[in-house]
Order: structure tokens, then sequence, then C-alpha cells
């Protein structure tokens, strides 16, 4: 199909990854051994890059020569945000640090996403992490509840106690983001130790 790059380009753009399965899904009158035959031909032709299994791009043109993929751009893509609607997020260690409470940086990139079935896979590296470690969410993630499970996730894990007056200040702006009823309605599938903390004296302070 001479066509089938220049679909991907005006449905993707350039420079942005595109899985097999979106493939499938634009072509879902084509069978799969065909989009394959066009995937490879385009490939020959130059049109389309490959940037790890499963995952294409249509590069363009810089002037260093032609454009790459960042990892960042594939977890992006393949575990949190797909065409718009949010599907994951970063969290462990790597959403402390994001937020503001610490300042560690850990080797380990976890991603808490609706793509992964099992309660926690670790996947092939890419990029400058050590390694990528998938969990399966305790709810679905929605645009609606993502900040809520990002702070009820900090709140299960983080000591409030401990944390100093920058790391309250960084994780009252996570809460305000998230929404006080969002946080109680999420904090139902979390652990009893999380909810008990949301009624200590300390985290009422927070989601004051």
């Amino acid at each position: 199909m001479n066509n089938f790059a220049n679909i991907l380009l005006k449905r993707f753009g350039t420079n942005e990854p595109i899985l097999v399965e979106d493939m499938c899904a634009l072509f879902s009158d084509v069978s799969r051994q065909t989009i394959y035959r066009w995937l490879n031909a385009s490939l020959e032709n130059g049109t389309l890059a490959k940037y790890g299994r499963g995952i294409y791009f249509i590069p363009c043109k810089t002037r260093f020569g032609r454009s790459r993929l960042f990892p960042e751009q594939v977890v992006q893509r393949k575990w949190i945000e797909n065409n718009g609607d949010i599907v994951g997020y970063v969290s462990g260690p790597t959403l402390v640090n994001s937020v503001g409470i610490t300042e560690q940086v850990s080797a380990t990139l976890e991603v808490t996403t609706n793509r992964e079935t099992t309660r926690v896979r670790s996947v092939p590296t890419f990029g400058g992490w050590k390694s990528i470690r998938l969990r399966r969410p305790r709810t679905t993630v929605t645009k609606q509840n993502v900040q809520a499970l990002r702070f009820l996730d900090v709140a299960t894990e983080e000591p409030v106690n401990d944390l100093n007056a920058h790391a309250l200040d960084a994780l009252r702006r996570l809460a305000q983001k998230a929404g006080r009823r969002q946080i109680y309605d999420c904090a139902a599938y979390y652990p009893a130790k999380t909810a008990k903390k949301l009624i200590d004296c300390e985290y009422c302070n927070v989601l004051a």
C-alpha cells in the first residue's frame, strides 16, 4: 500500500512512537501479515525507522542527520498516555523524587500502568535506566484519578513525621492537584495503613 506511511504520518506525525498495535487499530480491516509487509517495505525505503521491538517512528531530517526517539517518549507512549488517555504514571522512588519530596535518584524507573496485568514485572531496559519495573495499578488509572493515586502511593510509603518542611510542602501541592474527594475515594483500594495515615493529625494538616 503506497499510502501506508502517509496515513501514519497524518495520524501520528514525525518522531513520535508508533506501536504495532496502533497500526493494527488504524488498519483494522487489513490482516496483520499485510501490515507487516507494508511495514517492512517502509523500513527498507527509509520512510519508517525502528526504535525497538514493536516500536517504530517516522524520522525527520535535522542538522545532525535523521531524528531519533528518546526513551522518555517511548515510556510515555507505551505505558502512560495513549492518544490523550491517561493509562499510567511514574511511581516508586522516581515519583517521590519528581514531586520534590526527596533528592535521591533511583536507577530503576517504575511505572504503574493499566497495560500491565501482573502485580510487578521487570522489562528489558533502554535509555539511561539500569532497570524498568512495571506494576499493575490498584484500580484503573484515569485522567480523573491519576493525581490521587500518585498522592496515595507516596502516602503509603513515606512516613510523614520524617518529612522536612520542604517535603511537606511538596506533598501538600500533590494533594491539592488530586483533590480531597478523589483521594478518599481511591483510598479504598489501598492498605489499611494508608487509610490510617489519612486520618492521622499530620496527614490531616497535609490535606487541609
